[in-house]
């Protein structure tokens, strides 16, 4: 991979944090009044609900499946808007800024693509789909417009459960690899590496 040194671990942990707080506060500027006051009253319902909350109970498991199922529905406007947002900045941003985010450039690191090229933006657009939750929280909009309840709700845990393992592998990985690639580096061949001499 050429003289460059492979980012850290902890490099690109403290890039992704200022990353995500960028994106929260642009979430919620432009989401200030998107249906917010629904939203927080149907958490807060979930959040009573769940302190007294008996999982044995199959009326209180349907309950609880309403709720969340309402949540998700009410939720569209701003995961729509949300999904924007993240294709904006981690795809879009990143590549026109020859593979660097807000977080990457203060952390002086940078994606790049094998033999230290350019990052093409497929390669950018493929791994942001996995570690940003692009591709599932797509397919979760598609299932809440044509499935019902029950079939969204065990299609999201399965979904959301597949996005966390790969998000723990990619983290193991990232870890331990010599290399420093997680599993989205590996599927499109990029690598992250440090500015710094």
């Amino acid at each position: 991979m050429g003289d460059y040194m492979n980012a850290t671990f902890v490099q690109r942990f403290f890039a992704y944090i200022i990353d995500i707080l960028i994106v929260v506060i642009l979430l919620n500027l432009v989401t200030f009044n998107t249906n917010v006051d629904k939203l927080n009253d149907l958490n807060s319902e979930i959040t009573n609900y769940l302190a007294e909350y008996d999982p044995t109970n199959i009326e209180e498991v349907e309950k609880l499946m309403d709720l969340q199922y309402q949540y998700e529905k009410e939720s569209v406007p701003v995961n729509v808007i949300s999904l924007v947002i993240i294709f904006g900045y981690f795809v879009c941003f990143q590549f026109f800024n020859k593979g660097q985010t807000i977080g990457k450039k203060l952390l002086k690191i940078r994606t790049v693509g094998s033999d230290n090229k350019k990052i093409a933006f497929w390669q950018i657009f493929v791994r942001s789909l996995f570690i940003h939750q692009i591709l599932v929280n797509t397919i979760s909009l598609i299932l809440i417009a044509v499935c019902p309840k029950n079939i969204f709700i065990q299609a999201y845990s399965i979904l959301t459960l597949l996005q966390s393992v790969f998000i723990i592998i990619t983290m193991l990985f990232v870890l331990y690899r010599k290399d420093k690639r997680g599993l989205h580096d590996l599927i499109v061949n990029s690598y992250v590496i440090s500015e710094r001499g």
